[in-house]
């Protein structure tokens, strides 16, 4: 009776153990996952190896192994992972937008220039004689007791034709206007003049005409010339650059008759130097001969802040327009004047110097034509006319004085100053990135 109790037991016992075994089984149909997939975690070191994420089989414990595998996930994603920095312009955030919208604002202009100096004029180069009403004529002068014919050269011979140069524009649209800044320069541009002396005559060696430096003498009007008896050399180069900045206001209409005021800045250098030589041979009996020189340098770098008006008639393919401009520039100027050897060999070199500021108006007028060849290209020509005062040249620099052979030369530095005009025609392209 026990031992029946005992299998009757055992039996049920075996039952329930085998119902608990299959109930853990998986049903039909189910797909194990010991593992789950993390959530793609953030790393900023930009290093992470491929796609997909770590398998791990619990958080707490880390990746399974030290190189994990890395694929699709339960859900049939694929998961990128966040670096820290994908590089610029890799969202359209509000500093992209304003940076292409203005590169799309923006045009450049490129200009070739062919422009006339004004010249000198008829500057003197020495000082009035006395008892002569114009020493750049043949006068009648005494040298060493003997008659003789004397000229004092000016600087007419010099001319400044078809200077060359480029200028750059870079201009900015905006809803409030346009910003239109430009750099521009010019080739150093020379200019000279050789006088050669003729020789003497032997019946009338009076007749000769001799090429001379007139000074004042102890700064009173005098008839004291430094005479060339064998050639007269005059050169003086010139270059100009500058920049300039306008605020130009926007118009309300588009096309047609188009009136736009503007306010703006413009920096001019420019840069002359004039070189006189003589030479005196007493008729070939001097050897080595004496050769006289005197160098004048005049500087001027102009600060002018402007205000300007630009007319345009306006259409699709073409635009008309005239551009006036008043500035009120502040001339910074330096001068120098050397002398050497102006008596005798052993004269010694003598420099002086000044530097100061003269106020200079400039008026810049100019008119130009836009053909528009496609949305984004036009050709562009303009005729530029631009007049300075207050400009220092060399020629009106130089103070013609002797003190007498005890005493150094005298030829020295005082700046003078007059208008000046520079005129000419450019043409070019502009681009405008749309």
């Amino acid at each position: 009776m026990r031992s029946r109790l005992v299998v009757c037991v055992l039996g049920v016992w075996s039952l329930v153990a085998s119902a608990t075994a299959y109930a853990q089984q998986p049903a039909p149909g189910t797909i194990t996952s010991p593992r789950i997939y993390a959530p793609a975690p953030y790393d900023a070191s930009n290093s992470w190896p491929a796609w997909g994420v770590p398998a791990y089989d619990n958080y707490a414990d880390g990746p399974i192994a030290a190189d994990p595998q890395y694929g699709v996930g339960p859900d049939g994603l694929v998961t990128e992972q966040i670096v820290g920095d994908r590089g610029f312009n890799y969202e359209d955030t509000p500093v992209d937008r304003f940076l292409a919208a203005t590169a799309k604002s923006m045009w450049l202009r490129g200009e070739y220039l062919q422009w006339n100096f004004e010249g000198p004029g008829s500057q003197l180069l020495g000082s009035p004689v006395a008892g002569v009403v114009d020493p750049s004529q043949e006068f009648q002068a005494t040298v060493a007791g003997q008659p003789a014919t004397a000229q004092v050269p000016t600087t007419s011979g010099l001319h400044f034709r078809d200077v060359q140069g480029f200028r750059g524009t870079l201009g900015l649209s905006t809803t409030a206007g346009s910003l239109e800044a430009n750099y521009f320069v010019f080739n150093r541009a020379q200019s000279s003049q050789f006088l050669s002396v003729a020789p003497a005559s032997v019946l009338a060696p009076e007749t000769q005409v001799q090429y001379a430096t007139s000074t004042l003498l102890g700064g009173q009007p005098s008839a004291n010339l430094f005479l060339y008896d064998s050639s007269f050399q005059i050169s003086q180069n010139t270059q100009m650059f500058g920049a300039e900045a306008n605020w130009v206001a926007k118009s309300p209409y588009e096309q047609g008759f188009i009136v736009q005021p503007m306010v703006g800045f413009r920096f001019i250098d420019f840069h002359e130097r004039l070189f006189q030589q003589g030479t005196f041979n007493q008729q070939g009996f001097l050897d080595p001969p004496l050769v006289s020189d005197i160098d004048s340098d005049a500087n001027n770098r102009i600060y002018a802040p402007q205000l300007g008006l630009r007319f345009e008639i306006v259409n699709r393919w073409l635009t008309v327009g005239f551009e006036p401009k008043i500035a009120f520039g502040v001339n910074n100027y330096d001068a120098m004047v050397r002398t050497e050897r102006l008596r005798s060999p052993g004269d010694p070199a003598v420099q002086t110097t000044e530097s100061g500021r003269k106020f200079a108006p400039i008026g810049d007028f100019s008119l130009y034509g836009k053909v528009n060849l496609r949305d984004n290209f036009s050709l562009f020509g303009s005729y530029q006319i631009m007049v300075a005062e207050g400009i220092s040249r060399p020629a009106n620099n130089i103070y013609y004085n002797d003190n007498g052979s005890a005493n150094p030369a005298a030829i020295v530095v005082d700046a003078g100053f007059q208008r000046m005009i520079w005129q000419g025609f450019t043409i070019g392209g502009e681009l405008r990135f749309r």
